[in-house]
């Protein structure tokens, strides 16, 4: 089923909602790197989405909502593309630079104007889309280019699984807006993802071999809790609010504000280090945010 965009653009709730949820996202960064000193990543990334699936299980029995309405299957593939999406993007971690994981992840919002683009009825790509999502890239780049290099075969393996992990995102992302937009409440939507990710997360943890937890702290039970609820549970659940209520290609190219905040967050929280590339990033993605929402001009008639 082919479901139409409800809004052709972004209003004001859209615009604070997006940049809330990529401040928060950016500061998870810091929690993951707290989490990472006693929790294997994957392994980590199941226990977050067992916490969130059984936080939003209680909060829609509470609200009396069935937990299997219909769409189980597309249900079942859309929290597959997840895990192998979230397994693809960390096991892409032992291989590459983090800067390089993250600059491949964020041609996201390039998959997922392709994808409107031919896939969803009302979000097509435009010349001031393209320009925008250009612009915001490149700030990207510019935040996270001192780590990059020559890559060696391992760090190509780590850069391709990095790539797969961002067209996986997009994939998900307008599978749910043909499939599940209009069928299913965004609850559905996000309990489908994470119940049907729990076993494929789980289950690449043991085939890469990875020592689940090798040390536990108050901080990092704090931080694994605040991935899967505030996180994967209520900002996930918010997201796809987004999702189903707005354009997907608009909405995407908020994301790129999550490695810019993160940094920040790195900046503020680990007294990591102010750089001019941070300022520049910030401002060629805020820009190319601009210039994606910009609305064309009409010719008169």
């Amino acid at each position: 089923m082919n479901s139409p965009v409800i809004r052709e653009t972004l209003d004001l709730k859209a615009v604070l909602l997006l940049t809330g949820l990529c401040l928060l996202w950016g500061f998870n960064a810091v929690a993951i790197k707290v989490s990472n000193e006693g929790i294997a990543p994957v392994f980590c990334a199941g226990l977050r989405s067992a916490i969130a699936f059984m936080a939003l299980a209680i909060w829609m029995k509470v609200k009396k909502l069935p937990l299997f309405p219909s769409n189980l299957l597309d249900g079942l593939v859309v929290g597959l593309l997840f895990g192998i999406e979230f397994a693809c993007l960390y096991a892409s971690l032992l291989f590459t630079t983090a800067s390089s994981a993250w600059i491949l992840l964020y041609a996201t919002p390039f998959f997922h104007a392709l994808g409107a683009h031919f896939f969803l009825k009302g979000d097509r790509l435009t010349t001031y889309k393209t320009t925008g999502l250009i612009l915001a890239f490149i700030g990207i780049v510019v935040l996270l280019s001192k780590d990059i290099g020559l890559p060696t075969w391992t760090a190509l393996t780590g850069d391709l699984l990095a790539f797969a992990a961002a067209a996986l995102w997009a994939l998900t992302t307008i599978y749910i807006k043909r499939r599940l937009v209009g069928s299913v409440s965004f609850y559905h939507t996000l309990f489908y993802q994470m119940l049907f990710s729990i076993p494929v997360l789980f289950l690449i943890s043991i085939l890469i071999k990875e020592p689940p937890v090798y040390y536990l702290s108050s901080v990092i039970v704090l931080s694994v809790l605040f991935q899967g609820i505030i996180v994967a549970f209520i900002s996930y659940l918010l997201w796809f609010y987004l999702v189903h209520e707005y354009p997907v290609s608009r909405l995407s190219a908020f994301t790129f504000l999550t490695p810019v905040f993160s940094t920040v967050s790195c900046v503020v929280l680990l007294h990591e280090p102010l750089t001019w590339k941070l300022s520049l990033s910030l401002i060629l993605v805020s820009l190319g945010i601009y210039v994606v929402n910009m609305k064309p001009l009409r010719a008169a008639v």
